[in-house]
């Protein structure tokens, strides 16, 4: 009797084993971003033979962020599949590690304990609604980061739910934001003052009085991307006429020392 039981117990935690290993796409091993150094559920062996056409894509993460800052982000999968998972890593310069992730709604985290790199990943599959489906989460930038540079690798499989690794189709993208080196410089309310811009509103251009210094121009959307960036000298006259209209922040910066001002383009 108990040579059957625990040959009935061995063989209901295989089945249970096989079946939760072979949902697709299941919360997947780690190291499937596509990253440098890294394979996708592409690899050999792993899911292939789909024809499934569509895209994988990120939002809520500006071009350029702030050191510190939490930042809500949405990975997007749109395709003519049936099911859909995910998979994300974000890199510095070194291809080390660069911030941290908290997991949201469907969402778990996985750890490479050779090279520290941390994986955001569904924890389990989503069924596609009107060809698409999303999940949410937060990445935090780091402190400070190598070369300013900071890559999101990720991918998403575009399966056909049929439990198998055979019909699916790995869809895979990356993006680039900039995180500014932190500089010594301090804000000057004494330079602001000094520093004259005009007009205000501006429309295909304005100008910059430093009272004959030389400095350098910063100028940031409302979203806080970097939308202008040029060494500026006494007198200055800046070319906005291509940028979009709205409210603008320009740092300028003086020696070890800057100052920032608002900018509306009408």
């Amino acid at each position: 009797m108990k040579i059957k039981l625990t040959l009935l117990s061995f063989s209901v935690i295989f089945c249970l084993s096989l079946n939760s290993f072979r949902l697709d796409p299941n919360n997947p091993p780690i190291a499937r971003t596509g990253a440098p150094g890294e394979t996708t559920c592409g690899a050999s062996g792993c899911h292939s033979g789909g024809n499934y056409t569509g895209s994988v894509s990120v939002s809520g993460v500006p071009d350029t962020v702030v050191a510190g800052q939490s930042y809500s982000v949405t990975l997007t999968h749109a395709s003519n599949a049936v099911r859909a998972g995910f998979q994300m890593t974000v890199l510095d310069g070194n291809n080390a590690m660069c911030g941290t992730f908290t997991t949201g709604s469907g969402c778990s985290i996985g750890t490479n304990n050779n090279n520290g790199r941390k994986y955001i990943r569904q924890s389990s599959p989503r069924n596609l609604s009107g060809g698409s489906t999303s999940w949410t989460f937060s990445w935090k930038a780091p402190a400070a980061v190598n070369n300013e540079l900071i890559h999101f690798y990720f991918t998403s499989l575009a399966a056909n739910g049929d439990g198998e690794k055979t019909g699916d189709k790995v869809l895979i993208n990356t993006k680039e934001v900039r995180l500014p080196a932190v500089v010594s410089a301090v804000q000057n309310p004494n330079a602001a003052n000094s520093i004259k811009m005009y007009p205000v509103p501006a429309h295909d251009y304005f100008k910059i009085d430093m009272q004959g210094q030389q400095g350098h121009l910063s100028l940031y959307d409302a979203q806080g991307k970097l939308a202008l960036e040029m060494p500026i000298s006494n007198s200055a006259q800046v070319d906005v006429s291509q940028l979009q209209r709205g409210v603008y922040i320009a740092k300028i910066k003086i020696g070890n020392q800057f100052a920032t001002k608002k900018l509306v383009l009408e």
